[in-house]
């Protein structure tokens, strides 16, 4: 797992490893010449690189970037928003001036030829609110020029995306290429960082792990999913590796307990048991004839009230529960009640959520052994509140006692840590990814995975075998029941 920091975090690291004596402007020169680095292998011959310098540590960073870029040969011009305003990036300034081609102001740009590359320097991690000004002119300006072809690296972040949440707080910079430094920031991951972020590259600054706080978040890799899986012994049978009640599905959305039901047995749940409308069961078992089903009573084609006894004796001898795929509003809250007291953990997701989100009752049987999956949507039903960022809805969502992963480009986790899963592709923004999801988790849980672990662990290798889906079938004709079909080969990819 790797860390991803905010950028208080960032700066708490910083300050502990100058505290033990370290120089910041030995600091600032590593972080440049990864700069320089990266910007040497764009430029083309006889190109100019233009440096947008604002007045802070990233404007310092931009200025000795630029100074290194020179001595190499290459034309640069800086361009900057005011004197600096931090120690180190005045020294850089002065250090850079009888080096580059140019330095100059905001002013320049009506007359400024377009450059072969812009590097973005304006603002870092500390950005809070809107560009102004000439901060926003210049960022228009970098936009437009790479329209017309111009590459643009930024610094550790694009300007005017907030490094916390990615949330583009006004004009923001589209790059091609990030270039941070040591750490990922969560702006990268998050919110709509992966749209203007470009390739993201880390470098290594010199910063030892032993300068990261406590509490930062883990970016979960191929390879913890992997070591999270269950050993498969040669000499298994299929009740080693669980079995999972799948209560789920209601008239006109059968395809939805289906999907779940599918990504459960290819994920390696031992058993899968479908308790859904009795209307439904045939479809369920024709789709997925290695399940089996339990009818339950309904009424208007949803789980009822009479379905309990059934219900509670499908409950009988099972490992976990994925419920709420296709549920419907309508279903018995009865039975998703039982579900909520029964000790087996269980994965939450869609109709369960909703019906949970309504019942202050439903949400104190929460506890550690429930994972939630719910998308934005559900997030704001669930805590009453629209339009928070994806780690704000998991934090409040986690406070009702159970695991949370809150579902989007990059999907957050909390249990006892807090993670992020950032595979997968905009291919599976289909309805029906979600009900994957669930089953995948479902499946885990059954064969005995802790369900912080079975939501990251679930999550990653949903996004692995969804990129593996869009590679196949394109991002506008994939389906959920593609990304079934590659859980498998996503698994022995990271196998590789």
């Amino acid at each position: 797992m790797k860390p991803v920091l905010t950028a208080a975090q960032m700066r708490e690291s910083e300050q502990r490893f100058f505290a033990a004596g370290e120089s910041s402007l030995a600091l600032m020169e590593r972080a440049a010449k990864a700069l320089a680095d990266e910007l040497t292998a764009l430029m083309p011959e006889g190109g100019t690189c233009a440096f947008a310098c604002g007045k802070g540590g990233n404007g310092g960073d931009g200025y000795a970037a630029a100074r290194l870029l020179a001595k190499r040969g290459v034309r640069c011009v800086v361009v900057e928003c005011g004197l600096p305003k931090h120690a180190d990036a005045l020294t850089n300034r002065e250090l850079a001036k009888d080096a580059v081609f140019a330095l100059t102001d905001s002013r320049c740009l009506d007359t400024l030829p377009c450059p072969a590359v812009w590097a973005d320097c304006v603002f870092g991690t500390g950005l809070k609110s809107a560009p102004e000004g000439e901060f926003a002119k210049l960022i228009r300006r970098m936009n437009a020029d790479r329209a017309r072809g111009t590459r643009v690296v930024s610094c550790d972040i694009p300007s005017g995306l907030s490094s916390d949440t990615g949330e583009i707080l006004g004009e923001c910079v589209r790059a091609d290429v990030t270039v941070t430094f040591q750490y990922l920031k969560r702006g990268h991951l998050l919110g709509r960082g992966p749209d203007v972020c470009g390739d993201v590259r880390v470098r290594d600054i010199g910063l030892p792990d032993a300068v990261l706080p406590n509490d930062y978040m883990r970016l979960i890799e191929d390879a913890d999913a992997l070591s999270a899986l269950p050993a498969r012994p040669r000499t298994a049978h299929k009740n080693d590796f669980g079995h999972l009640l799948v209560f789920a599905g209601s008239r006109g959305m059968a395809g939805a307990a289906v999907l779940c039901v599918r990504a459960a047995l290819r994920m390696g749940a031992g058993l899968v048991t479908a308790a859904c409308p009795a209307s439904i069961t045939d479809i369920v078992q024709i789709s997925a004839p290695s399940a089996m089903c339990v009818p339950l009573a309904e009424e208007n084609g949803h789980v009822s009230d009479a379905a309990l006894d059934t219900l509670l004796s499908a409950l009988k001898g099972k490992t976990a529960i994925a419920a709420g795929p296709g549920l419907s509003r309508g279903a018995s809250v009865k039975c998703l009640k039982a579900v909520l007291e029964s000790a087996l953990p269980a994965v939450l997701d869609a109709d369960a959520l909703n019906i949970i989100s309504a019942r202050a009752e439903l949400k104190q049987l929460l506890s550690a052994r429930h994972a939630l999956t719910p998308h934005p949507g559900e997030c704001a039903r669930l805590t009453g509140q629209t339009g928070l960022d994806s780690v704000t809805y998991t934090q409040k969502i986690s406070r009702l006692g159970a695991n949370v992963l809150v579902k989007g480009a990059s999907s957050v986790i909390e249990g006892e840590g807090l993670f992020v899963s950032a595979s997968g592709c905009v291919g599976m923004a289909k309805g029906g990814s979600g009900d994957v999801l669930t089953g995948m988790t479902g499946a885990l849980l059954a064969q005995g995975v802790e369900p912080e672990t079975a939501l990251w662990t679930a999550s990653q290798l949903h996004g692995r075998a969804g990129e593996l889906a869009q590679s196949m079938h394109g991002a506008v004709s994939m389906l959920p029941q593609d990304i079934i079909e590659c859980i498998g080969r996503a698994i022995n990819d990271a196998d590789a």
